[in-house]
């Protein structure tokens, strides 16, 4: 199964709750879920992640990003694109070694003439004095969430902005009580999506998408890929 996707028309907490359990996650105004991506010419399978919450435990890292970045305000909001917003995103994607979307609105909306986000989705902003300087995305379900985007000013990238974002999203969930959050997947072999692996690490879970279990990552073996999609890879 490479991609599927289904369209709401509507929020539904529960049922994005259901559609998360089950290892469906946002893109753009649609729900998707796939066991294998294309990086570079390369097929990798997925393995959707999520954190158990009422296991959770802050860590050392969680405390010295906190430190770290104590001088810089946060602001939690509903979501929404505006100038400021576009232009910190187009200066992190041009610095990026990786593809991403054109712009938040192709992120968002994801090409689609929709201009209206049937997610509940909101958004924390990270500002030094009054610039803007980091921003992510993360939709709020029943009693999950999941999320979506981050990004940031390269000129903070020793800030590790990135991450301090999704232990936000983490505490914004925790201080709610919600069960689970869902921080997509990583990909085995591709380093780039490793960092998923050490946030929430004491109650990470992947879903074996055969009989649609949750486990500790620590139970995790990394497997071949099936000898079908072996041969396509060696054909791109």
């Amino acid at each position: 199964m490479f991609e599927q996707f289904i369209y709401p028309t509507k929020h539904e907490p529960q049922v994005l709750d259901q559609m998360l359990a089950i290892g469906w996650f946002r893109m753009g105004q649609s729900l998707f879920t796939t066991n294998f991506v294309t990086f570079q010419q390369r097929i990798y399978r997925t393995i959707w992640l999520r954190n158990r919450l009422k296991d959770y435990v802050h860590t050392k890292t969680y405390h010295n990003l906190r430190k770290r970045n104590k001088d810089f305000r946060i602001e939690l909001k509903k979501f929404a694109i505006d100038e400021a917003h576009e232009k910190l995103f187009q200066t992190y994607r041009e610095a990026m070694p990786f593809r991403t979307s054109t712009s938040l609105t192709d992120l968002m909306y994801f090409f689609g003439t929709q201009k209206e986000d049937v997610f509940n989705t909101y958004e924390i902003n990270l500002y030094d004095q009054n610039e803007l300087i980091a921003c992510s995305y993360f939709d709020v379900g029943h009693k999950s969430a999941e999320g979506i985007s981050s990004y940031y000013h390269p000129k903070y990238k020793n800030h590790s902005l990135g991450k301090y974002l999704i232990y936000l999203q983490i505490d914004i969930c925790l201080e709610n009580k919600l069960d689970f959050f869902y921080p997509g997947y990583f990909v085995p072999s591709y380093t780039h999506l490793d960092y998923k692996l050490s946030i929430g690490a004491s109650c990470l879970e992947f879903i074996d998408t055969e009989d649609l279990t949750w486990y500790a990552i620590s139970e995790y073996e990394d497997l071949p890929l099936p000898m079908a999609l072996a041969d396509i890879a060696d054909l791109i």
